[in-house]
Order: C-alpha cells, then sequence, then structure tokens
C-alpha cells in the first residue's frame, strides 16, 4: 500500500532536508513525502516564508487547510523545539522533568488543540542541528582547514547520552554551538548535504525522539 505523508515544516532547511535526505529513504519503504513550508507573511494573498515561527496561528492555519485536503494519509509536522513561540500548545503548563517529558507535552497538546485522527505532531529536539551532532565531521567537507574547532564540537558531543540532549538556549543550542566554532556555516546550504553524509539510519540510531516519528510514519 503506498502511503501519502504530508509535512508542515519550519523553513527551507527543513523542506531541503525532507525532500532530498527523507524522501528517498522512505520511498523505499512506498511512503511518499510532500512537504509545505509555514506560512509566515502573506502580501497580497500571495503566501511567504521566512524561516522560523512568531505565532502559533501560522501553525494551526496552516495544518487546518491541510487536512481539509483527502489526498494525504497521514498530515505531520516538523518544527524546532528551540525558539517555539510562546502561545504554542502546552508552552504554558509545562512539566518538571527532562526535555522528552517536555516535548512529549508539546506534541499532545498540540495533537488536542488540532484534534484530528490523520494528524501526528512532531517536534524535533532541540532543532535541526541536533542531526548534525551525530557526526559533526559531517562538516568537514565545507571547513576542512577547521578540524580542531570540529574536534571541539565533537568533544560537546560525547558529553551528552544522545544529541538530543544537547540543550535550549540562545548560547548553548545545537546551531549555536556550531556558530560559536564556524562563523561561516550556513544552514541552508550545509545542513542538508551534511546530514545526507551522516545518514538517516545513524541518525535515528543516535535520536530517539526522532527514530519514534520515523518508526509512526512507516507503520501508521
Amino acid at each position: 500500500m503506498i502511503k501519502q505523508v504530508m509535512i508542515l515544516v519550519e523553513g527551507q532547511t527543513e523542506e531541503a532536508f525532507v525532500n532530498r535526505v527523507l524522501q528517498p529513504y522512505l520511498n523505499e519503504k512506498g511512503i511518499y513525502l510532500s512537504t509545505t513550508m509555514v506560512c509566515t507573511k502573506k502580501v497580497k494573498g500571495v503566501r511567504r516564508h521566512r524561516g522560523g515561527i512568531a505565532d502559533y496561528d501560522q501553525v494551526k492555519r496552516d495544518l487546518s487547510t491541510l487536512l481539509k485536503s483527502s489526498h494525504f494519509n497521514l498530515i505531520t509536522t516538523f518544527l524546532d523545539y528551540y525558539g517555539l513561540p510562546s502561545n504554542f500548545p502546552g508552552q504554558s503548563t509545562l512539566p518538571n522533568g527532562d526535555c522528552y517529558a517536555k516535548v512529549t507535552h508539546l506534541e499532545k497538546e498540540l495533537e488536542q488543540d488540532i484534534s484530528n485522527t490523520n494528524f501526528y505532531p512532531f517536534i524535533m529536539l532541540h532543532e535541526f542541528e541536533t542531526m548534525i551532532f551525530c557526526d559533526i565531521y559531517s562538516l568537514s567537507d565545507f571547513f576542512n582547514d577547521k578540524i580542531r574547532r570540529l574536534d571541539r564540537l565533537n568533544n560537546i558531543f560525547n558529553e551528552y547520552k544522545n544529541p538530543e540532549l544537547i540543550n535550549n538556549s540562545r548560547e548553548t543550542a545545537p546551531s549555536k554551538r556550531i556558530l560559536a566554532e564556524l562563523e561561516n556555516y550556513e544552514k541552508p546550504l550545509h545542513g542538508p548535504i551534511a546530514i545526507k553524509n551522516i545518514g538517516i539510519d545513524k541518525i535515528r540510531n543516535l535520536c530517539p525522539h526522532f527514530n519514534n516519528w520515523l518508526n509512526y510514519i512507516e507503520s501508521f
């Protein structure tokens, strides 16, 4: 049975990741992906996408539109935990505990707010660059003169049980740590290629929350 899945993504990098890396991986399993970016602005009725989400209403509006389509078997999301807007469902009632307790709470609250059996939420811990920390040397093709800096980033990876635990602040989120060492890092240019070099299977092995999402897509 062929499955059609639509993924609402946060920005251009996530869209490129799905189209270039995740799509071929899941195509082999009879799963076909489509993507659309969260519309953050309209100019004269034309959708504009700037990356980042300033308001949960932007997400809810787009999900509501997508769920009216009969074409897709499943609608899901690929949103960063880092930088979610304050009015996102569950933000005001975050539980104590680790990041897994928090992200599970947010996903459940989002699922309840959307309230559609064809919807399954996914929020990436803590952001897209988490996946690059699965093998930071995947950036060496772009920064082969910065091996010591890559070594320092790899030491950060070794400090944590898995890359999803690399945390969530303006100084310590995965992208901020990469930029602190590699000031010329450009997410849309370097990110999807680095992740393609790493491979989805390695990321699944190291990132349990991400793996659970793919397990659901493969089995629904």
